[in-house]
């Protein structure tokens, strides 16, 4: 077993790398070859004066995007890019924000404490891996015995670097997330709403069929008080309306041909004897990737087309080049066994040539060149380029074909009507944009508010007036008759539900609205008055109940208890650092740094 264990050393310390990252980045200011990084790329942005360099975003940037890769089936859209910026950016501010509250508060780690933690409590990963685990279940001994015979310094340095990350922090969670404490009444209330069950009939009256809007008269008068006194609730988004044309930056046919020959040529050398790991890494062309490092493939887990390969190829045989998504793949396989095998791979993306990219780049300065000089359409028709119509709004600034124009919609809002943009850039083309017009945020004037305003004053006078003509239905209800005939010469809906809870949907009344609610309060044989919810009028009588057991609760409520803490906990956390990042002063560059130049290294 140990020499297995020793085998299987690279993988495990592989496990562990991603807190020895964030340690040199976070920590060394290192990026991830190791190097220091330097401001020679700018900085990025700052947390309360601390500055974050573009380095440190990208080492981040990269983890992410190769997590998402590897998550999804298909390439990452440029929308997926946008959201990962995001996220990496987020990483490192609450990272810096973590840091510079344990500095604060003077929490550190012990050696003692380390080693108490690294004999006890292995990083998640190891405590799930085969290698320590006895009958599914983690084993101490197995991983104390491997502990202490394991030499390696790389990995007793990463180890440790994980240690001094994740124990300060469990050390600040406690001091603020610590503390909260259910009561015995709020854990019996949480357990009796998901285990209180019923089962009702009910009669759902739609307001609109018992009182006909003819019926109904609502005033101007009371459109404009209305308006009057709500206008918070009548505001519309800022707008753009555009004319728009762009220059795609898709690889083409010649793109996907070269990818192939470079695929092709660096198979040949691997065939020829030259180790695979060293050809992944000419092959990587400093992008994140594994050098050709070893991985287990299990039957159906992977693209259709590369599945098949994979386990049509022999033990050995380096199969080749396979067209995916993410580009040409080249897979050794050193060993199958069932539907399972033991491979390597390097892959080649098809991305744009140096003479394409410099072909796009001439097509953008030609187009906005002539855009200036002859207009939009004249520009486009000179390059064969279609013009296309469209409004945006900041909640969805994309338009088809082109895909998010965050720097379009900023300059269409400031510019005036008639005006043509400069050539903007987005991870998927060139474009530029027109102006028809725009509007500013700000609330819906009162004539395009006032028929949906005139449509809630007669919808809730309608369900005022139900409630008084529907009292004979109450009465005949509460002498007895069946729902199903009163429902009948109201022609409305009746039916039977159960057995809910009160988290439960349930089929004819909603969920989680006040005729759930007064279901779920029911005894078996009791009628409810008439309840609104979601528009409707339920009348609803108790069939059958069934209620929580205090027993049963009992015997489950230490796990409850553990359980509701830890939301609760997680919850107060969220809160602290919510706090921590509304009261911090955030400088937030990466528009200026991103869409410049850097932002292509990061893309790739």
């Amino acid at each position: 077993m140990m020499r297995q264990m020793r085998e299987n050393t690279k993988w495990i310390m592989l496990v562990t790398a991603l807190a020895f990252v964030a340690l040199m980045v976070f920590e060394w200011g290192m990026d991830l070859t190791g190097r220091t990084g330097s401001l020679g790329a700018g900085e990025i942005g700052s947390v309360n004066g601390e500055p974050i360099t573009y380095e440190e975003w990208l080492a981040v940037y990269n983890n992410v995007y190769q997590q998402q890769q590897s998550a999804i089936d298909g390439p990452v859209t440029s929308s997926m890019r946008r959201q990962i910026e995001d996220a990496a950016w987020d990483q490192i501010v609450t990272q810096r924000l973590l840091q510079q509250e344990l500095d604060r508060r003077g929490i550190r780690v012990s050696d003692q404490e380390i080693r108490d933690a690294a004999r006890i409590a292995p990083p998640p990963e190891l405590q799930a891996s085969p290698l320590f685990q006895t009958d599914g279940q983690f084993d101490p001994a197995k991983y104390q015995t491997f502990l202490a015979q394991q030499q390696d310094p790389t990995f007793l340095l990463q180890l440790e670097a994980y240690y001094r990350d994740v124990i300060p922090r469990s050390k600040l969670f406690y001091q603020t997330a610590a503390g909260v404490y259910p009561t015995d009444g709020q854990l019996w209330r949480m357990y009796r709403d998901q285990h209180e069950r019923v089962t009702v009939e009910y009669i759902a009256f739609d307001p609109g069929a018992v009182i006909p809007v003819s019926q109904v008269s609502v005033t101007d008068a009371a459109v404009r008080a209305y308006y009057d006194e709500n206008r918070d609730d009548f505001l519309r988004p800022a707008q753009a309306s555009l004319r728009y044309t762009a220059i795609s930056k898709a690889p083409g046919a010649a793109d996907s041909a070269a990818a192939y020959q470079r695929a092709e040529e660096l198979r040949a050398a691997a065939v020829a004897g030259e180790p695979f790991e060293e050809v992944a890494r000419r092959a990587s062309e400093g992008r994140p990737q594994s050098y050709g490092e070893q991985f287990t493939a299990v039957r159906g887990q992977s693209a259709p087309v590369l599945d098949r390969a994979v386990f049509a190829a022999a033990a050995g045989e380096i199969t080749q080049p396979i067209l995916t998504r993410a580009g040409y793949h080249v897979v050794k396989i050193d060993s199958r066994s069932g539907d399972t095998a033991q491979v390597r791979q390097f892959v080649i993306p098809i991305e744009l040539s140096e003479a394409a990219e410099d072909s796009i780049f001439d097509l953008a300065d030609r187009l906005e060149d002539d855009a200036i000089s002859a207009g939009l359409d004249a520009a486009a028709e000179r390059l064969g380029l279609e013009v296309g119509t469209a409004d945006v709004t900041p909640a969805l600034p994309v338009l088809p074909g082109v895909g998010a124009i965050d720097e379009g919609l900023d300059w269409a809002l400031v510019a005036e009507p008639g005006d043509i943009s400069d050539v903007f850039e987005n991870d998927q083309s060139f474009y530029i944009l027109e102006l028809i017009s725009s509007r500013e945020e700000g609330p819906l004037p009162f004539e395009d508010a006032a028929p949906t305003i005139r449509t809630l004053l007669v919808r809730n006078a309608q369900l005022e007036q139900a409630r008084n003509a529907l009292q004979p239905a109450v009465q005949r209800a509460q002498a007895g008759e069946p729902l199903a005939d009163i429902a009948r010469s109201y022609n409305a809906t009746a039916g039977t539900v159960g057995p809910f809870s009160r988290s439960d949907p349930a089929s004819g009344l909603g969920r989680l609205n006040a005729a759930v609610g007064a279901a779920i309060a029911l005894r078996p044989g009791q009628l409810s008055p008439l309840v609104e919810a979601d528009g409707m009028l339920f009348l609803i009588r108790c069939i059958e109940r069934e209620d929580a057991s205090r027993t049963a609760w009992l015997e489950q409520l230490e796990e409850q208890r553990a359980g509701v803490i830890q939301a609760m906990s997680d919850a107060r956390w969220n809160q602290y650092l919510l706090a921590l990042r509304e009261n911090a002063k955030i400088v937030d560059k990466r528009n200026e740094v991103l869409r410049g130049g850097n932002r292509q290294a990061a893309a790739r």
